[in-house]
């Protein structure tokens, strides 16, 4: 079966409908594609060129059920709905990466994805060098008709997660597992024992991480989750990439008497489960907006005078839909959601370790 014919299937899953309902993406400019549109000059501003081609480059395959797979499935969303072409180049590591992106860039394609938070720098100076336009992961400086980025608040969608585990353990444990030092991983943890905290400030938050950069260490992920389950955690979130595998591997074969549930991040990790119950959700991120507006904001020719920002409100953060979470868990999910959204709900947004581990000192 072709992924044209499985992504609706799977992408129907991405928001919880009745309850987190998804919105556009809030960015300006978007306009419908078509011909060249704008002018050069001498403000920088690329020419607005027509986007017939377009990559996406990732280092690991979809089968990771996180990172990989959304960036790619969002991908081929955009591409089918548009009627574009997309050149997939998934599973290409982390070696020689601006050599990669110089030859994606010249194989056509009118504008790349450089799906990676360790593409960035490389990404940045291939838009810069051969001027296709390359959108890029977490970086601190936009190139006008050159390169733009996607920043994420994830801590407001691990927050929501948070509610959600705190409201479902009966050990009051709950477990962080994390495969590496990651910038992103740092804001999800935060977010994550904060929305615990909102809801009973005396469960217990174990954290543990596999090591610096061990994203794709399915061993270490069963290892250290298996720790956590030693513990006493009956709540699991997970941020792993193909250490997810092992996080699994961990809930399923755990003997504790007592059911584990697991919560993912980014991805779908249903299809890589036996038992289905054994996830209680998943913080989904949606990256078809951010690519779709930026598409536009090149035909437009003014790709790269803003980032692109996934965030509960604008629907690119959403918990997948679950039969686990029960009509009070959405409840309480919805109410954090709108104060998020509000503004009455201040998630402070933990950027390193040791800010990360604060939070949970200070409980």
């Amino acid at each position: 079966m072709s992924r044209s014919t499985v992504l609706p299937r799977r992408l129907a899953k991405v928001g919880l409908a009745a309850v987190l309902g998804a919105a556009l993406l809030a960015t300006a400019g978007c306009t419908a594609r078509g011909g060249d549109t704008g002018d050069t000059g001498d403000n920088g501003k690329a020419e607005g060129t027509k986007v017939e081609q377009f990559a996406i480059v990732t280092p690991e395959k979809e089968s990771d059920h996180g990172w990989n797979q959304q960036g790619i499935w969002a991908a081929q969303q955009v591409a089918d709905e548009l009627g574009i072409k997309l050149d997939d180049n998934s599973n290409v590591g982390y070696d020689n990466t601006e050599t990669i992106l110089s030859q994606v860039a010249e194989k056509g394609n009118d504008f790349i994805i450089a799906h990676a938070s360790g593409f960035n720098t490389a990404g940045a100076r291939v838009g810069q060098s051969t001027g296709v336009p390359v959108l890029v992961v977490d970086y601190d400086q936009n190139v006008p008709g050159k390169v733009a980025t996607v920043m994420t608040e994830a801590q407001e969608g691990a927050y929501l997660a948070g509610v959600a585990a705190a409201m479902s353990t009966t050990t009051k444990t709950v477990g962080v597992v994390v495969s590496a030092e990651d910038l992103n991983w740092f804001t999800m943890s935060g977010g994550f024992a904060q929305g615990v905290y909102s809801v009973d400030p005396s469960i217990s938050v174990v954290l543990a991480y596999i090591g610096p950069a061990e994203y794709g260490d399915s061993a270490g992920g069963r290892n250290v989750a298996a720790q956590v389950i030693a513990a006493g955690a009956d709540v699991i979130f997970g941020m792993g990439d193909g250490a997810t595998v092992g996080y699994l591997q961990a809930i399923e074969t755990a003997n504790t008497g007592y059911p584990v549930r697991y919560i993912a991040t980014i991805g779908d990790v249903t299809e890589a489960v036996t038992d289905p119950s054994i996830v209680l959700t998943s913080v989904l991120w949606n990256f078809a907006d951010a690519y779709k507006q930026a598409i536009a904001d090149i035909e437009a020719g003014t790709f790269g005078e803003k980032s692109y920002s996934l965030t509960v409100e604008n629907g690119g953060l959403t918990l997948q839909e679950s039969d686990q979470l029960t009509d009070e868990i959405l409840a309480a999910v919805e109410e954090a959601k709108k104060g998020i959204i509000d503004g009455s709900v201040k998630v402070e947004k933990t950027t390193t370790k040791d800010a990360v581990q604060a939070v949970i000192d200070a409980h």
